[in-house]
């Protein structure tokens, strides 16, 4: 899939928006949400690349498009998202150190 369209749209309405909730949900600092934005662009770009062409009226093309966005965030976090089923553990693994106790207040 060409990333010029849809693709490119959707990153420009979205991307800042996650940037944001980096910082105001995850606790990542303004240069490390930077960092992660400018490798998550990268890789939703090879992400949407290697997807086939989809008819124009094709139904799950947004969504699709939408869970490469989200996949390229989580696959450019330092801390990866590891589902265990304790939210505690989960907590644990994604939250930057100090975030948990913030958030629980």
């Amino acid at each position: 899939m060409k990333y010029s369209g849809m693709p490119g749209g959707m990153w420009a309405l979205f991307g800042k928006s996650f940037r944001d909730k980096l910082i105001s949900v995850l606790g990542y600092d303004k240069e490390e949400a930077d960092k992660i934005s400018k490798a998550a662009n990268a890789r939703y770009k090879e992400i949407i690349g290697r997807l086939p062409e989809f008819e124009k009226a094709d139904r799950f093309k947004m969504n699709i498009v939408n869970c490469a966005m989200l996949s390229a965030f989580l696959l450019s976090m330092e801390k990866k998202l590891l589902c265990t089923g304790d939210d505690d553990m989960a907590d644990e693994m994604v939250l930057p150190p100090g975030r948990k106790a913030e958030i629980q207040r």
